[in-house]
């Protein structure tokens, strides 16, 4: 009697451990095949991620250069399909997406009530109800969608950059930023040491590596010296020691600074290497320096109006077609006329080779070619300006800083994504 009860209950047994085993199995398959949709919308949430921050630089840099609100989003809009359609992003598809370009003067408010084109534009790119390829979701009701976002816009100002060219200025005596007055005139590179407060010998001009040619195409804005120079003495930038190359060295300027005004006058620089910028209009009026080397720069047309700048340029951008010194359809490049320059403390100048250290980066817009032989009594000018674009580097931490800027990407403060 009790062998049959036990094998009674060892198959009742059996039979339960088959329910649990199939119960069990059931709960693994669900599990994986929900691991599946999982590991999917991570990957997607990653390329949406990528996706919108690249079309949120492209809309600062739009915006950054001259552009509308209208450009800049057209912008957006075409590099989240230029990534859809690129090779391995076939899945990718934004038709069914609802696709929003805002803007705002402060990087931590969008919508911005008071947004203004004029002051600096951040932009906020977002994407909601992206929807993804349901694979096994969809056995447990659920579908599958993703929403993300971007900010970008310019950068407190840098601490160092890769585009400097191989010319410095010694802090000013006006009472604007580093001694300078925006929109004022200033000679950048002399035409005699006797004006330079670098002293006897000097030109402003840096040595970033010996010989003519690399005077030349650093000016004309190869990047190579400034980063051989940079890998042997650090980077160029706030607090860092420049030293001066004595000599005029008028031919090489000349040659490398006017590639920026499409004029290639010998050295073997080339419109190939070192397009023009943009727009290359120059004033018809010279600025002069009296002998104590004051500037005068002013419009001798008689009608009392301002002598042509840095204004004048930006009101004919982003699209100067039509105009003889529009540059646009040749592949002129934006903003190549403004420089950034190294403010050197030149207190206790002696001449000769001299080493300064470095107490800020300055923007100046080139308002005419320069002068390519000796014969030329004129120097380099150069219009001061707050802030400009700038290539690589290290932003700042104040935001209120002028000077050279970077277009980068910001915390979104309407999701944590970016």
């Amino acid at each position: 009697m009790s062998r049959c009860t036990n094998i009674r209950m060892a198959n009742k047994q059996k039979g339960l451990a088959l329910v649990l085993v199939t119960a069990a199995m059931m709960s693994l398959i669900g599990i994986a095949a929900l691991s599946i949709d999982v590991n999917h919308s991570m990957l997607n949430k990653t390329r949406l991620q990528n996706s919108l921050d690249a079309a949120a630089l492209a809309a600062a840099i739009v915006v950054d250069n001259g552009g509308t609100t209208a450009e800049a989003t057209n912008a957006a809009n075409t590099t989240l399909s230029n990534v859809a359609n690129a090779t391995g992003n076939a899945e990718m598809d934004f038709s069914s997406a609802t696709i929003s370009v805002q803007f705002s003067n402060d990087p931590t408010l969008f919508p911005d009530g008071s947004f203004n084109l004029a002051n600096d534009t951040f932009v906020r790119v977002s994407v909601t109800d992206y929807s993804l390829d349901n694979f096994f979701a969809h056995l447990f009701n659920a579908e599958k969608s993703l929403s993300s976002s971007a900010v970008a816009g310019p950068s407190p100002s840098v601490i160092d950059s890769n585009n400097i060219v191989p010319i410095a200025v010694c802090e000013g005596e006006a009472g604007g930023t580093n001694g300078y007055n925006s929109g004022e005139v200033y000679p950048i590179k002399v035409v005699s040491h006797k004006n330079s407060d670098m002293g006897s010998g000097n030109y402003q001009l840096l040595d970033f590596g010996s010989g003519a040619s690399t005077v030349r195409e650093a000016l004309a804005g190869n990047p190579d010296p400034v980063n051989e120079y940079q890998e042997t003495y650090g980077a160029i930038g706030v607090g860092s020691i420049v030293t001066t190359k004595p000599g005029n060295t008028v031919g090489p300027v000349g040659q490398g600074l006017n590639t920026r005004f499409g004029s290639y006058s010998g050295g073997g620089v080339s419109a190939d290497d070192y397009p023009s910028d943009v727009y290359v209009r120059e004033s018809t009026v010279s600025p002069t320096t009296d002998s104590d080397g004051n500037v005068t720069y002013e419009d001798t047309s008689g009608d009392g109006g301002q002598p042509w700048g840095y204004e004048d340029y930006l009101a004919a951008l982003p699209d100067c077609t039509g105009d003889p010194d529009c540059r646009i359809a040749s592949g002129g490049q934006y903003n190549r006329r403004v420089l950034i320059l190294p403010v050197v403390d030149c207190t206790g100048a002696k001449g000769g080779t001299t080493s300064f250290e470095v107490t800020a980066l300055a923007c100046f817009f080139l308002l005419q070619q320069a002068p390519t032989n000796n014969g030329s009594k004129d120097p380099v000018y150069g219009e001061f300006i707050e802030d400009c674009s700038a290539q690589g580097g290290t932003p700042g931490q104040n935001s209120n800083d002028d000077g050279p800027y970077r277009i980068v990407l910001y915390k979104d403060p309407n999701g944590g994504e970016s």
